[in-house]
Parts: C-alpha cells; structure tokens; sequence
C-alpha cells in the first residue's frame, strides 16, 4: 500500500493527497450548497452527486452522478465559498453538471 493511503472501512483506498484521474474520466470541481459536507468525504471516497435547480423550493434533487470517485477535497476549512470536492465523472455526467443553470444547487450523499 502506498503511503499516505488507508483502507478505508467500505474497502476502497482512502489516501491523504489527491487520486489521479481514471482513464475515461474527466474531472469536475464542484461547489457544494453545503460546504459542511466536505468534513465527511476523504480522497478515494465515493459519493452520489445531486443537483437542485436554483430556487426550486419544494423540488426534489435530480441524481447526476452515483458513485463519482472524489479526486480531492479542496479548501475545505475555506469561508470564502471556494472550497470544492473534485469528482471524476463520466463525460456525460459533467456535460450535465456544467451545463445547469446559474445558481444551482449541488450536494452529495456519502456512499458506504
């Protein structure tokens, strides 16, 4: 195992740095609604992303991607709204992702 990795309880590789991208793979930041949520979520972890459309009070999230590959977390104690999660999709999954309206919403559910 190399270092700065773990097995993680799920049986994935949890690592202290960032995951090189899966060939097939294109690389998405993403912002959270919730920055919070960056605290649970480690490198090698694996996550499904949701997106709500901007005001949609009352609207159910729609799943973008299940199971993206978190690559990294980025600037997680950050205050200034920069911090992201960087997620390997599938190109169709990011062309959803960055294609949403101005002021989306995006949040993830932690797989186990």
């Amino acid at each position: 195992m190399p270092t700065g990795s773990s097995a993680a309880a799920d049986g994935t590789q949890a690592t202290s740095g960032p995951l090189p991208l899966p060939s097939g793979a294109v690389g998405v930041p993403v912002r959270l609604a919730e920055p919070a949520a960056l605290a649970v979520v480690r490198p090698g972890a694996r996550v499904d992303l949701l997106a709500a459309p901007p005001g949609g009070t009352g609207t159910e999230a729609a799943l973008l991607a299940p199971r993206a590959l978190v690559l990294d977390v980025l600037g997680a104690g950050a205050t200034d709204g920069s911090a992201a999660l960087y997620l390997a999709l599938r190109p169709d999954q990011a062309q959803r992702a960055v294609g949403l309206p101005e002021g989306s919403r995006f949040a993830i559910v932690v797989r186990g």
